[in-house]
């Protein structure tokens, strides 16, 4: 073989090759173009779900109204009426006796030996008792009765404690007559009203509330009474 034969051998070989190659990678350009290419069906779902999520946000105000919104407030007020219409006298009587036997538990704690009481303790003290006073005096006149002033013998010269045990005292006696006066009111079918009865749950709910606050006070002196003995011993 010539040496223009080997040549034109060599060409045709390069030619061949190049010619494979770019049909391979042709072929291998189209599979990938048609992997990339978008499928319209998962485009379509997809576009689909997005507009119901845009469709979800601009109804939900229209559904779940915003939190004070008048609607929340119709809603509330509607909920809180149905629970007090199944108030009755027995949920007056049980209320106030209850708080009978904490203002009790209190008075045995206010007699413990050496509690000591600060001043700003004193005067917390002293304005729930002032809150129990007044809402006491609210429950006994929605429900019909008349409430009455305490004043305790010694006045202002009584130390803290006796005043506090007096005021307690007192109120015991007041939601005693509370307590006996519904239940006689049920027993001769004189019945408070239900806005009545409402206003005297609430108001003894709120003294329930005031003796709770009185209670973690108190025992929080005792508590640093008895750390400052220990201390001492």
């Amino acid at each position: 073989m010539s040496l223009d034969e080997e040549k034109i051998e060599q060409v045709d070989k390069v030619g061949k090759a190049a010619k494979s190659k770019a049909t391979a990678y042709g072929v291998d350009a189209a599979e990938e173009m048609n992997r990339m290419a978008p499928n319209k069906e998962h485009f379509d779902s997809f576009m689909d779900a997005k507009q119901a999520q845009k469709a979800a946000v601009i109804d939900k105000p229209t559904l779940e109204p915003h939190r004070g919104s008048l609607l929340d407030e119709v809603r509330n007020v509607g909920l809180k009426v149905d629970k007090f219409k199944s108030v009755t006298h027995k949920d007056i009587v049980a209320q106030a006796d209850g708080v009978v036997k904490q203002i009790e538990e209190i008075k045995k704690k206010l007699a413990s030996p050496d509690l000591r009481l600060g001043k700003s303790t004193q005067s917390l003290l002293e304005n729930k008792l002032s809150h129990v006073d007044e809402n006491l005096r609210v429950a006994l006149s929605k429900a019909g009765l008349e409430y009455q002033d305490y004043v305790h013998p010694q006045g202002a010269k009584a130390n803290p404690i006796e005043r506090f045990l007096g005021f307690l005292t007192h109120g015991q006696a007041q939601l005693a007559s509370l307590s006996y006066e519904v239940n006689q009111m049920h027993l001769n079918r004189k019945e408070i009203s239900p806005v009545n009865m409402l206003r005297v749950q609430m108001k003894v709910g709120y003294i329930t509330q005031e003796i709770e606050f009185f209670t973690a006070v108190l025992n929080k002196s005792l508590d640093s009474t008895k750390t400052v003995l220990n201390v001492q011993v």
